[in-house]
């Protein structure tokens, strides 16, 4: 079955031999069948763990996705206790086709509509579970990256609301291999102590459209220093 999805990429820029300075977006080539773009986010995201963890000498602890049958979990993936269940999750608040997706959003409204995408999902299935079962929230569009606020907001509203997962994590690429992926449940005590979700409801995150990035080079008179910017009238992100 077929999987619409968005826009997403770097912009790479490069500076020749001769300080001539280019650069291009470079979009990633997401799959067409649904299933094929869940197996495409579920490989990359425990590979760009393990590569997070690589440094520290860890590895993730979950591996080897396997995808399930129809009407199953999504996938079967290797953990300390044993076979566990994984779960997808696309954060798409959509009215219409991605194209027409603002860049601008809201990081309290965002976070609140994925929250009531996971306790929707979380309430098809028994507390109560044979196996553990976690859920991996990705994104497939530019305009839907989800902002530090936004993070902060699900992370704080999780540690209150029980669900059906052991964990909750997040993930979006910055490339076509890797990504960044984010612990939303459970987390330590400290990342959310003290934060407030109320003193950034008025908040407004403006990503960055890759695909209308620009390069700028300027050459500084008389002076040994080049610099170049990245301009695009797709706003920032924030």
């Amino acid at each position: 079955m077929a999987k619409p999805t968005g826009t997403s990429g770097p912009f790479k820029a490069t500076v020749d031999e001769h300080g001539s300075v280019s650069g291009s977006f470079e979009k990633i080539a997401f799959p067409e069948a649904k299933d094929d773009v869940e197996d495409f986010f579920a490989s990359r995201f425990i590979q760009s763990m393990n590569k997070h963890l690589a440094a520290s000498g860890e590895k993730f602890f979950l591996a080897n996705p396997v995808r399930n049958a129809e009407n199953d979990f999504d996938f079967t993936v290797a953990s300390p206790n044993g076979p566990a269940y994984l779960e997808l999750l696309e954060a798409a608040p959509l009215t219409g086709k991605y194209e027409d997706a603002p860049a601008a959003y809201k990081p309290y409204d965002y976070a609140k509509f994925i929250l009531g995408e996971i306790l929707k999902k979380s309430g098809k299935y028994p507390k109560a579970k044979v196996r553990d079962l976690f859920l991996l929230v990705y994104v497939t569009h530019w305009t839907f990256v989800l902002s530090e606020t936004t993070v902060a907001c699900l992370r704080y509203w999780l540690s209150m609301q029980p669900t059906a997962f052991r964990a909750i994590f997040c993930f979006s690429l910055f490339n076509a291999e890797e990504g960044t992926p984010r612990w939303l449940a459970p987390v330590p005590p400290e990342l959310i102590r003290g934060f407030d979700p109320e003193a950034v409801r008025e908040n407004v995150c403006h990503n960055l459209d890759p695909r209308k990035v620009e390069v700028s080079f300027v050459r500084s008179s008389g002076v040994k220093v080049r610099h170049f910017f990245l301009l695009s009238d797709g706003g920032s992100a924030s």
